[in-house]
């Protein structure tokens, strides 16, 4: 018995010794800089945009800042290299040789992906990096094959045949199960940049075509959720503008609205390029002012890493999980902490949280997912599971949901319903995470504090909000309230009535029914603000077309029957010779049919296809785009 007791007190001893090296590791780790300390002006795409039309650079030092940042290995260095590249491949021979040396010196002993020597901040993980990086270094090894790399002490062609595999498998994840940022306008730009270099540039037949097939399916999200030259819809990833109005127009209005020139920036190779031409078909379904339903399924569940392979920490599994900005969630943060702790990366900016759970007794007895579970971090909601998108548009609006999103889970970046006022702005509900004046995600306006559960059917989305009555241990703010942007100046009308507010632009029309009466907050006339932590949201679109006058709208919306079960958390609402009822994160009915919300890859008048398709046939009247990825088949008519 002594010796039992002795022999704990002596591992207790140990474990004790152990977490003060950890203590003291930890804190001595440095973290190195997301900017750089001094604003640099950035302006690579300006020189590039100035090239291409034939305009003289008459100084050369506006390039320095841009090769500084690269240098610099700062946060979105990969941004800065999309037009240097476009640069360096059309424009070499007029570039001045110190600029060139300069420019070869940086490339070379650039950091290209997180398991090559070196530490920065840069963020490599999310879906639009991957591809940027990947296509940087293929590009850049292609362009210098038998160069040594200072930084990793290989050839140009090893980092061409290591950005390869990571680019046939970023292409792969896209045309397998979409896009994981979906319908992001901020992040679909990066994304275009990255495949329009591979597509000029690269000289691997595989990587052209299947780049161009993937770049086809991003241009039918951006036509299917565009509503004229508005791309604003549910989101993976979303700002505060963006859930707005967007930022997209410049290439929305370059394919299919006045024509006009994209303009400087990471899009401008839409512009320049030669080999990449958007297929008709593609522009006839923009340009479709029919009813239509549009269904998708995009990404994947947490739950479905281990069933599609990719829950270990291999190269493509990282890519897949932290694609999916799922880092420190129960089922793969030990993943996420074998592979920073490989790659010496705690002393990125962006992953320095990790450091709270690098001690060696969690390490060994694999106790990190249960402490995940007890703590339940807001960080677990950056994960950007699967999105079942559901998108109703007319001539006159769009309504758009994610259904049934992650019901009252922690929200980071996502969007999942909104309405686009024809094609002015949007309007949409969230639970904010904090109070104004934070600057992180989420915050007031980015994100949620917690989903609400929401759903659509047609012209009608029914969304209910049911907050936790305590703030969560790790939580930001547990705020009381819910809120929308609704903004008063920018409708020709607006009528507000206790919980009722309806809005109207031009001929489209839109109505929000709360639980609770409507307040616009303080002086601002776009935030309306519903209190209480249990609360539903109505949002109704109409049209002149379909209900005649504004005031007629007005009173058929208020004369529809609503009711709400506290207990049971069960909305019906019945509006338009329908019925429409759901119960708070179990099933959502329409005219008493269980509404089925999980979609196949790509359900509308324009394309069927389930996940992980042979084939996929986009056709809008007489015009059609065939696509076949493993056969690098892609074909069109431009009739």
């Amino acid at each position: 018995m002594k010796l039992l007791k002795h022999g704990l007190i002596l591992f207790v001893a140990l474990l004790v010794v152990i977490t003060i090296f950890d203590l003291v590791r930890i804190r001595n780790y440095t973290t190195y800089p997301i900017r750089p300390e001094k604003d640099l002006t950035l302006n690579e795409s300006g020189i590039y945009h100035d090239l291409f039309y034939g305009r003289p650079i008459e100084d050369w030092n506006a390039l320095r800042g841009a090769l500084e940042y690269i240098r610099g290995e700062f946060d979105c260095a990969d941004f800065r290299l999309v037009n240097l590249i476009r640069i360096l491949y059309e424009f070499e021979d007029i570039i001045p040789q110190s600029y060139t040396d300069e420019i070869e010196d940086i490339l070379i002993g650039f950091r290209y992906w997180m398991d090559e020597p070196g530490e920065n901040s840069m963020c490599y993980w999310s879906e639009n990096h991957q591809i940027l990086f990947a296509s940087a270094e293929y590009l850049i090894g292609q362009k210098y094959p038998d160069r040594i790399f200072q930084n990793t002490g290989e050839t140009g062609l090893d980092h061409m045949q290591k950005a390869r595999q990571r680019i046939l498998d970023w292409l792969q994840f896209r045309w397998d199960y979409g896009f994981t940022e979906f319908y992001s306008n901020v992040y679909y730009k990066e994304d275009i940049g990255a495949l329009v270099n591979l597509i000029d540039y690269a000289r691997d037949e595989e990587i052209v075509k299947k780049s161009q097939i993937v770049l086809d399916l991003l241009f039918y999200d951006v036509a299917t959720q565009s509503l004229d030259t508005l791309f604003v819809s549910v989101s993976g990833r979303a700002y505060e503008s963006h859930r707005q109005k967007g930022s997209m127009t410049n290439v929305t209005n370059y394919y299919w609205g006045d024509k006009s020139d994209i303009g400087k920036g990471m899009t401008f190779g839409l512009v320049a390029t030669e080999k990449y031409q958007l297929p008709p078909v593609l522009k006839e379904i923009a340009g479709d002012t029919s009813n239509v339903e549009i269904m998708q399924s995009n990404g994947l569940d947490i739950d479905e890493l281990t069933s599609e392979g990719f829950d270990s920490t291999d190269t493509r599994s990282i890519m897949m999980q932290w694609g999916m900005e799922a880092f420190v969630n129960p089922e793969v943060v030990r993943n996420s902490l074998s592979y920073i702790r490989s790659n010496q990366m705690f002393t990125n900016g962006f992953l320095t949280g990790f450091r709270d759970l690098d001690y060696s007794v969690l390490r060994f007895l694999h106790l990190e997912p249960l402490l995940v579970k007890l703590i339940n971090p807001q960080s677990i909601g950056v994960a950007i599971q699967k999105g079942n998108t559901y998108t109703y548009r007319t001539e006159d609006y769009s309504l758009y949901t994610v259904q049934s999103y992650q019901v009252g889970d922690f929200g980071d970046q996502q969007h999942v319903a909104g309405m686009n006022i024809g094609s002015h702005f949007a309007i949409f509900h969230c639970h904010p995470a904090a109070e104004e004046g934070t600057s992180h995600s989420p915050d007031y306006w980015v994100g949620y504090g917690h989903f609400p559960h929401s759903v659509q059917d047609k012209n009608v989305n029914l969304s209910i909000y049911h907050l936790p009555e305590k703030k969560g241990l790790m939580e930001m703010d547990l705020l009381g309230f819910t809120h929308a942007y609704f903004p008063h100046a920018k409708f020709d009308s607006v009528i507000l009535e206790e919980n009722y507010v309806f809005g109207k632009k031009g001929s489209t029309y839109c109505a929000f029914i709360g639980r609770n009466p409507f307040t616009y907050r303080n002086d601002d006339m776009d935030d309306l603000i519903q209190p209480g932590k249990t609360a539903f949201w109505i949002t109704e679109a109409g049209a002149k077309t379909t209900d005649g006058s504004f005031t007629n709208f007005v009173n058929r919306i208020k004369s529809n029957k609503i009711d709400f079960d506290l207990q049971e958390l069960r909305l019906d609402y019945h509006s338009g010779g329908r019925d429409y009822s759901l119960i708070y994160d179990e099933e959502f009915k329409v005219n008493k049919e269980v509404v089925n919300t999980r979609y196949d890859r790509y359900d509308s008048p324009y394309v069927q296809a389930g996940r992980k398709p042979h084939e996929i046939s986009i056709t809008k009247d007489t015009h059609s785009l065939y696509l076949n990825f493993d056969n690098l088949i892609r074909e069109f008519n431009t009739e």
